[in-house]
């Protein structure tokens, strides 16, 4: 019975997000003079016994409104409910995480304020009155320690402060992103079925392009120059970071060639009858 209960306010949520949805392209709609009589309110009575139900009528109000072309604004009224009603994406293992109370409560209730997007970081303050500045605080600390300007700090949201960008938490997010590499390179490999080509060549350690170029089968497949002459045209489009531009500037003309062979990828397999290198 509780979960009869749960489900139905569950879709009584649903509803109401999309009556919201609903209402909104018909105001959209009739402020941009683009009236159809298959959208007119007073249809809907009438297409609940032809060829569309009210169900049906305010999802395709809704496609009608994401094709408005207003990404700044939420489908549904809140952002939240856009992400939980995103079709054809299953919201199962995050409410199954969410649900588990062997899990603690904090990690549970900080997953919850990610997906909300109230997680208390210095945009989601300074939204709400209770700071003066968006500026990421752990960049500004890293800058601080460097002598450097703290002008023109990039904003600091939830996915800032988790990626490699943020200035104070690069290091431990890259130590995270090598780690779960690992972890999934180390998993592939155990789960590896027994007449599989595939060859995994960096399981103790990652390898330099240059030096994985040394190895005959690597060779096999496809000779250095050959590689380097194919992945040119592609490396001199990727932007020079500002730690590279010493190297660039010293020598423009080998730096993206030596940059390229200097790369290290997280797992590098080979299938020697096919001739593929999987990175």
């Amino acid at each position: 019975m509780r979960k009869v209960i749960r489900r139905g306010s569950e879709e009584e949520e649903v509803r109401k997000h999309r009556d919201r949805a609903t209402r909104a392209w018909k105001q959209i709609s009739k402020q941009r003079r683009r009236v159809d009589v298959s959208y007119d309110p007073s249809m809907v009575t009438a297409l609940q016994h032809t060829w569309m139900d009210e169900e049906g009528f305010k999802k395709t109000c809704i496609r009608e409104k994401k094709k408005s072309g207003d990404i700044h604004q939420p489908f549904y009224g809140q952002w939240v409910a856009d992400f939980m009603l995103r079709q054809d994406a299953g919201r199962f293992m995050l409410g199954k995480y969410l649900s588990d109370k062997k899990i603690p409560w904090c990690r549970r209730r900080r997953l919850g304020m990610a997906v909300a997007g109230n997680t208390a970081t210095a945009s989601f303050l300074t939204k709400i009155g209770k700071m003066q500045s968006a500026g990421c605080r752990l960049c500004k600390i890293a800058r601080e320690a460097r002598g450097e300007s703290t002008d023109g700090l990039v904003d600091e949201t939830h996915g800032h402060i988790n990626s490699a960008g943020c200035e104070g938490m690069a290091t431990t997010v890259t130590a995270a992103h090598h780690s779960i590499w690992r972890h999934l390179y180390d998993s592939m490999h155990a789960a590896q079925k027994p007449r599989s080509k595939l060859k995994f060549v960096t399981l103790d350690k990652e390898s330099k392009k240059s030096t994985l170029w040394r190895r005959e089968d690597f060779l096999r497949i496809c000779s250095k120059e050959e590689l380097a002459e194919k992945a040119q045209d592609i490396e001199v489009t990727i932007p020079v970071k500002e730690s590279q531009e010493t190297r660039y500037n010293l020598d423009p003309g080998s730096f993206f060639v030596n940059r390229f062979w200097g790369r290290r990828p997280d797992g590098v397999a080979i299938n020697e009858a096919l001739k593929i290198v999987y990175i």
